[in-house]
């Protein structure tokens, strides 16, 4: 590590984040600044530029402004977000995260050995179609990761299917990348108890925020485009 690189892992660590708020901030920074084994469940939709990329059709632009218009990570950035992700899990706990067809059959997930095993993987019907060079896409995949020990006990929730429809009303919830509310709370409850610590580093509309408080919960989370 460069002198340069410790000078900015060190700010990153003495950084401050409220808890139970809405608040700008950038995703990396926030999941250093935590400490270890502190979070039951870490949540998130990483805004991914590689698939942006993938999926340029000529007229992206004018047919999904909204995401377009939102703040790009690399794929080297996200990277380092898994790598401090592992770290932040408590024994046996779970990490999900939203993941498009593309990132899927590349098996992005795989990009860092993490130490962390795949147990589930839940596809959302979103209702609407989406982009597509071939089918179209509607909805994304929920990719569930656990942290060793590897047990299926602290799932308590069995009536959760492995597909799931639930149409969004991203108008509603002030997001073009808004996730189901109803499963993104139902997954808190499977796998979490009160007052445990939900994190979501990209929470865009901040639905997780919302359903870790309704289900007293404590949540952490930023979003670099939030501006109040």
């Amino acid at each position: 590590m460069t002198l340069a690189s410790e000078s900015t892992a060190h700010f990153r660590r003495a950084m401050k984040f409220e808890r139970n708020v809405p608040q700008q901030g950038d995703a990396l920074d926030l999941l250093v600044s935590q400490s270890d084994g502190c979070a039951a469940l870490v949540i998130t939709d990483y805004q991914h530029r590689h698939v942006m990329d993938y999926l340029a059709l000529g007229n992206e632009g004018a047919r999904q402004k909204g995401r377009f218009a939102l703040p790009q990570m690399s794929s080297e950035y996200i990277d380092a977000c898994e790598r401090e992700i592992s770290r932040l899990l408590k024994p046996s706990a779970y990490y999900a995260r939203w993941m498009d067809t593309t990132a899927i059959g590349e098996a992005h997930h795989l990009r860092v050995p993490n130490g962390l095993k795949t147990v589930d993987l839940i596809a959302w019907d979103s209702l609407k179609f989406g982009m597509g060079k071939r089918s179209r896409r509607r909805g994304d995949y929920l990719l569930i990761q656990q942290k060793p020990p590897i047990i299926a006990s602290n799932w308590t929730d069995h009536s959760i299917p492995s597909r799931w429809v639930e149409k969004v009303d991203r108008k509603l919830h002030k997001h073009p990348r808004a996730k189901p509310p109803e499963l993104t709370r139902r997954l808190i409850g499977a796998v979490t108890e009160v007052d445990d610590l939900v994190i979501d580093p990209a929470a865009g509309g901040f639905v997780v925020m919302r359903a870790a408080l309704s289900m007293k919960r404590e949540f952490i989370g930023v979003d670099i485009a939030f501006n109040g």
